[in-house]
């Protein structure tokens, strides 16, 4: 061995010739022995020296890896969704022992989805008001978290998610004709009608949550049950005949 190179299991070699090389390259480059290109990758925090022909063999174990930890959180997160909307239990089971795929993690979105879809109906039978808006407003921020929170959301999305504040609205209505907007604060828009009063039958007609432009995409304000009657505007008295 040269003098001064390093030795041991630490001397890094080309992986054609198997000369020492000097120090570990952090790129491409070619062994300056051979003159055969080097493909440096990282495993595992360490630098891997391969040969052309097998960086893409690896490259595809590691690619299946990362795919294999993504799709597995994925799955987790779908299949812990769809137990929350009471998904079928048999159908849970057969998802989470399945073999890890994307399509396995596709079906387990669909299953979310469709136990919510159940629920929503189920609880729409029994006028269950405030599960509908639990369940609506939580699919909405699923899908909006998916869907990388652009702004503006997309229109499906506002769609759920105004669907569970008219929810929330009628459930109010079961004991008070009169809802409080609660502002989250978080922009103009939202701290506008924060503490107003309205009649619930107008805000039916007329929703106005989630507050378009809010710059969070789906804003957080609320509904809260008010015994207040909305404030009517008051007339101007007309100016005095001259």
């Amino acid at each position: 061995m040269t003098a001064g190179l390093p030795s041991g299991p630490e001397a890094p070699g080309c992986p054609y010739c198997a000369v020492t090389l000097e120090r570990a390259p952090t790129r491409d480059r070619r062994c300056p022995s051979c003159r055969q290109p080097i493909v440096v990758r990282r495993v595992d925090g360490r630098i891997v020296l391969l040969t052309a022909e097998a960086a893409p063999i690896v490259d595809w174990h590691l690619q299946r890896e990362a795919d294999e930890r993504r799709w597995a959180a994925e799955r987790a997160r779908w299949l812990e969704r769809a137990a929350r909307a009471k998904a079928p239990a048999k159908q849970l089971a057969r998802l989470s022992a399945a073999k890890l795929t994307g399509s396995v993690v596709d079906r387990s979105r669909a299953l979310y989805l469709e136990s919510t879809e159940r629920a929503v109906r189920a609880a729409r039978r029994n006028a269950e008001w405030f599960v509908i808006a639990r369940i609506r407003r939580d699919e909405a921020a699923t899908l909006y978290a998916e869907a990388g929170s652009p702004v503006p959301p997309p229109e499906e999305i506002v769609a759920l998610h105004r669907e569970g504040m008219l929810a929330e609205l009628r459930s109010i209505a079961a004991t008070t004709q009169f809802a409080e907007l609660v502002g989250a604060g978080c922009c103009p828009a939202c701290r506008s009608g924060d503490s107003t009063s309205v009649m619930i039958a107008t805000e039916l007609r007329t929703p106005r949550l989630p507050h378009e432009g809010c710059p969070k995409g789906i804003c957080a304000c609320e509904w809260w049950i008010s015994t207040t009657a909305p404030r009517k505007p008051r007339r101007r008295r007309s100016a005095a005949p001259s």
